[in-house]
């Protein structure tokens, strides 16, 4: 191990936040999006040096609020496949970060989660205690915080370790199942200096399971043997291949597909073999149910009639164990990756042969009826603004490049995606907040790919996008130059907490107050003025009527790199 060098002025070895930064460059780190503090001085001087030394660093992002940071760096891993990073300051800054990574944890994204950390001297090395917050901000467990909320947490404890630790960090945050780790980094750390001839520290390339080929085998003959097998996902689209061979399977197999609480698109929405987005009432004579990259595949209190078929589980961890309860009795559990375990399933069934066409031919008439009966569009009322007639026009409207972030409002049964990529869901985890900052990280993803195409909205409820914290939003877009269309269902109310309300007591006192008790937003403020102030284009749109040419000027403003906001006024 290489001794850290001791400081004697600018010529003697590398600041150890310059070797941290340098590592994150080499394991495939494209952006640090920094919320910066008193911790963040040698940060700062690494990168200020970076073109006198030629230092090849992660493009940093001055983001003004830690939840944000996280988001745009949930958003960006999304979108690039690649782990990115966000670092916040100390104890406070990691409090505000747990949110986003508990949606992250949920959602398996890789994020490498940093904070720095009180200086641990009172007098002494540089970096040291110099400001009276470093006595009251200093905590005995800091990543006790955030311990739940991540895959693996360490405090670096000598510089020496710092690119041994980052890239371990790294490594664990990609390995399947994918999800976000925190480090926190002591001042007087990463302003020691390291010597400058460091071995380089690589990468590991880390399998993912492969299926058992046995279970598989058992699982395709019982969907040789089913009658009427139902596969329910909510994110093998993530891996576009399983998109592709899902494709492929249901259609040679007529195998029926519930995307429930879709986070990505795993088949289009318009397949012959979609049934639609919600298990409720669509698994009672199902004989079969396969569940892929799916948490909750269904609601034990609502799904009527209840499911009766044998349940199949694949996933990188099927049982989700880090789900405190999670009580749906499988057959059987499969570790794998979706595309892994469709692959393998695919030429486990092969192709149909005279004996399963009788089953398939009924199955592919089933569910022609079901989709005719379920998917064909109601009559909408288009004379009012609602979140439907809001979302069929902004579904018939937006280009087919355009990628849309949902979080909770538009009505993803009326919109025709047909290909992952073109839409990503709230995360499992329900962390408001996450919307806004997850479309400026795809927007940043897209400028560093020179086949970017289409532009980003986000489309969110009122509440969900105050959680956002509007403002630290609209400010990066500006700053960064990072244009998306964001677009808000303005209804006025917390819909979800007012629709559980209802739910639980339909004919109680809170639904002779319409639920709205703790859930009533009202007065809507100016959302427009906020975009304005930031330079943007913005609308406040009241009726259908005023939609369809606002999208326009919205998608338009951002076409020529100014962000864009629909404030739509809806009812209902």
């Amino acid at each position: 191990m290489n001794k850290p060098v001791e400081n004697t002025g600018e010529t003697q070895g590398v600041l150890a936040a310059e070797a941290y930064l340098q590592a994150l460059t080499k394991g495939g780190v494209d952006s640090l999006y920094a919320v910066a503090g008193t911790d963040f001085p040698s940060v700062v001087e690494a990168y200020e040096r970076a073109p006198m030394t030629g230092a090849t660093l992660p493009k940093a992002f001055t983001v003004p609020h830690e939840n944000l940071a996280v988001a745009m760096a949930h958003g960006d891993a999304l979108r690039s496949d690649r782990p990115q990073a966000a670092m916040v300051h100390v104890s406070v800054g990691t409090a505000n970060m747990v949110c986003g990574a508990l949606n992250a944890i949920r959602d398996g994204v890789p994020l490498l989660l940093s904070a720095g950390r009180t200086p641990l001297t009172e007098d002494g090395p540089e970096g040291t205690r110099t400001r009276f917050i470093h006595w009251a901000q200093e905590m005995f467990d800091q990543g006790g915080m955030i311990r739940e909320a991540v895959k693996w947490d360490f405090e670096l404890r000598h510089p020496e370790q710092v690119e041994d630790v980052a890239i371990r960090a790294l490594d664990i945050a990609s390995t399947p199942p994918a999800g976000p780790v925190y480090l926190s980094l002591p001042r007087e750390l990463l302003a020691a200096r390291v010597a400058p001839d460091r071995p380089d520290r690589a990468r590991s390339r880390v399998s993912a399971a492969a299926p058992d080929s046995e279970a598989i085998a058992r699982l395709a003959d019982a969907i040789r043997k089913a009658d009427y097998p139902v596969i329910v996902t909510s994110n093998a689209g993530r891996e576009p291949a399983a998109a592709a061979l899902l494709d492929e399977l249901t259609r040679a197999w007529a195998l029926p597909v519930v995307q429930f609480n879709p986070r990505s698109v795993n088949l289009p929405f318009d397949h012959p073999m979609a049934l639609g987005f919600d298990t409720r009432d669509l698994l009672g004579s199902a004989d079969l149910l396969l569940s892929i990259a799916c948490d909750v595949p269904w609601i034990p209190r609502v799904t009527r009639p209840k499911p009766q078929g044998v349940l199949w589980e694949i996933d990188h961890d099927p049982l989700f164990s880090r789900y405190p309860l999670r009580s749906f009795p499988a057959a059987e559990s499969i570790t794998s990756g979706p595309a892994a375990a469709l692959l393998a399933l695919s030429e486990a069934l092969g192709r149909p042969g005279p004996d399963d066409q009788p089953r398939i031919d009924k199955r592919r008439r089933i569910v022609a009826r079901e989709r005719e009966k379920r998917l064909s569009p109601d009559k909408l009322d288009m004379d009012r603004l609602t979140a439907e007639s809001a979302s069929a026009i902004l579904a018939a409207q937006l280009p087919p490049q355009a990628i849309v972030v949902n979080e909770y409002s538009f009505k993803t049964e009326l919109a025709r995606f047909e290909r992952p990529g073109q839409f990503y869901g709230f995360t499992p985890a329900g962390g408001l907040g996450f919307g806004f900052g997850a479309a400026l990280g795809i927007q940043a993803a897209q400028n560093r790919d020179d086949g970017a195409t289409g532009p980003v909205v986000a489309m969110l409820g009122d509440g969900a996008y105050m959680f956002n914290n509007p403002v630290a939003c609209h400010w990066a877009s500006a700053a960064h130059k990072l244009p998306v269309v964001t677009i808000i269902f303005n209804n006025g109310r917390w819909g979800a907490v007012r629709n559980s309300t209802l739910a639980m007591y339909p004919q109680g006192a809170a639904a002779a107050a319409d639920g709205m008790f703790l859930a009533d937003l009202s007065p809507s403020p100016d959302y427009a003025a906020i975009c304005r102030a930031h330079g943007g284009h913005a609308e406040t749109v009241a009726s259908v009527a005023e939609l369809p040419a606002a999208l326009d000027r919205a998608l338009a403003s951002v076409d020529a790199g100014t962000q864009a906001l629909i404030d739509l006024r809806i009812v209902g």
